[in-house]
């Protein structure tokens, strides 16, 4: 499935109009309004779903019973911004932004993430704040080693490298292309943390850096048991955001 070609809108919230009610945008419903059932559901990343049923008056399509309860549950508050990606009929994948800064609530990709008993503030269990990647543990992500961009989806003007993930890589960690970084990204953002978006989930990812090597400090372990990402599969990653780093990914398994 080809998450960015999938019906979507989005939405800057009003408490002025959006208090009990959400409408639809009116070039949405004209494009995909065969595809919307009277009952809805809203999924969050963490996974939660609420159930929404759909009232088409005169001023439009709204999701109308059960937004009260989703916009509560989910601390929606105004001027937020909320996308809506279509994966199936009636079924949304909602993502809820900061407006300051422009990124994905914390609260709400983490609330899971701090209260699961087989995560810690620490890093991963299979990686040390001591541990550095050396030449032998996947390779070397240092600035001679070319990444391997992905030639049929650069039209959109998003840059993105590809990793083969071996043994080393499913043990220990990835291991980010030096050479991808420092061309796209600016140095001071290995400071802040990274997400790693797949299908509408999101995944925030701490970073570990030393002269020579990009790695995934926090948060790999999480990901690869929750894509069931195993030796051989290969994963493509496109950066969507430069600033508050985000790269959406997607997999070809053997």
């Amino acid at each position: 499935m080809d998450y960015f070609k999938l019906p979507s809108f989005m939405k800057k919230i009003s408490i002025e109009h959006c208090l009990t009610e959400l409408r639809i945008p009116p070039k949405f419903v004209a494009l995909h309004g065969a595809q919307l059932p009277f009952d809805c559901r809203l999924v969050m990343p963490s996974g939660q779903r609420w159930q929404v049923r759909l009232l088409n008056i005169a001023s439009g399509c709204h999701f109308h019973t059960g937004w009260s309860e989703f916009r509560l549950a989910n601390n929606i508050i105004h001027d937020d911004v909320l996308t809506f990606t279509m994966v199936d009929a009636g079924i949304f994948y909602v993502n809820q932004y900061n407006p300051r800064m422009g990124c994905p609530r914390l609260s709400d990709l983490q609330e899971d993430l701090y209260g699961d008993p087989d995560y810690s503030d620490a890093s991963d269990v299979d990686t040390s704040d001591d541990y550095v990647p050396s030449d032998t543990d996947g390779g070397d992500s240092s600035e001679e080693n070319e990444y391997a961009p992905d030639p049929e989806v650069l039209d959109d003007g998003c840059p993105t490298f590809t990793v083969s993930l071996d043994r080393s890589n499913i043990s220990r960690s990835l291991e980010i292309p030096m050479a991808f970084w420092r061309r796209h990204i600016q140095m001071n953002a290995l400071q802040d943390p990274v997400y790693f978006n797949v299908n509408g989930n999101s995944w925030f990812i701490v970073l570990g850096h030393s002269d020579t090597n990009f790695w995934v400090k926090r948060g790999w372990r999480r990901f690869k048991e929750a894509n069931n990402i195993v030796v051989g599969t290969r994963c493509h990653f496109k950066l969507i955001d430069r600033n508050e780093v985000q790269f959406y990914v997607w997999f070809d398994r053997e």
